[in-house]
């Protein structure tokens, strides 16, 4: 992911599941419809199964969207797979992905008192697919359990990582240097500019995290981030792409 972000010349749009459309939220079809529509990469969120399957789901729990309930953990895959629409494993969504040269974020979801201990598995098997399907250098994985992410660094240091900031660091960069992080996730109305430039003078990426809404879109670019996902590429894309030169 570092070469793609070291080599863009306008800011990266990230298809939030795949994209918004009507097929299945996080599916390869929604993922190849992203990809079609101006995504530059691919936001999607990576769970594990109770028989050990990293699998492609966003939400912890099932209850709003399937027949089941509880935690994607508490399934197995070919439990999740019969009632969840486009369901797909990290394997197979990474296999798509080199056949189409597609680039991805992967979020690590889940509830840190409830999860952690899954999720801390969960790393160790992401690393070991990531790397056997060739997607090492396509990928950076990120989330808001840091704890979480300093075991994939220690489990896997050459998969760059990313940091959900669910709120406004006394020192930003200092956090990431501190979690050998490479990409700095906030919402653009929890940064300024300074933030901004004091986290690209040090050498890491910013991303406006998912943005919706055209006005802080505007601002994003402005403001100058390297990155950030939308729910319609075909729409952002060209409004937001060019850079504003530094």
């Amino acid at each position: 992911m570092k070469k793609l972000l070291q080599t863009a010349d306008h800011i990266l749009i990230g298809g939030h599941r795949g994209c918004e459309c009507e097929l299945p939220e996080n599916s390869i079809a929604a993922m190849e419809l992203g990809i079609h529509d101006g995504a530059d990469y691919l936001e999607i969120d990576v769970q594990l199964t109770k028989d050990d399957v990293p699998v492609i789901y966003h939400d912890v729990r099932l209850e709003d969207k399937t027949p089941l309930t509880g935690y994607v953990h508490e399934y197995t895959e070919a439990e999740l797979r019969a009632v969840v629409p486009g369901f797909c494993t990290l394997r197979e969504a990474m296999r798509w992905g080199k056949q189409a040269d597609a680039w991805f974020g992967l979020e690590l979801k889940g509830v840190p008192v409830d999860t952690q201990p899954v999720n801390m598995r969960l790393v160790e098997l992401l690393s070991q697919v990531v790397r056997e399907e060739g997607m090492t250098d396509h990928v950076f994985v990120f989330g808001l359990d840091f704890q979480v992410l300093r075991h994939l660094r220690e489990v896997d240091p050459d998969i760059p990582i990313g940091l959900i900031i669910a709120n406004v660091p006394q020192d930003p960069v200092a956090l990431m240097k501190e979690m050998d992080a490479c990409i700095y996730l906030g919402y653009i109305w929890q940064m300024t500019p300074e933030i901004i430039n004091d986290l690209h003078d040090a050498g890491f990426y910013v991303d406006g995290a998912i943005l919706r809404d055209k006005k802080w879109q505007l601002r994003a670019r402005d403001m100058g981030v390297d990155m950030f996902e939308t729910d319609f590429p075909i729409d952002d894309a060209k409004a937001i792409t060019p850079r504003i030169p530094k």
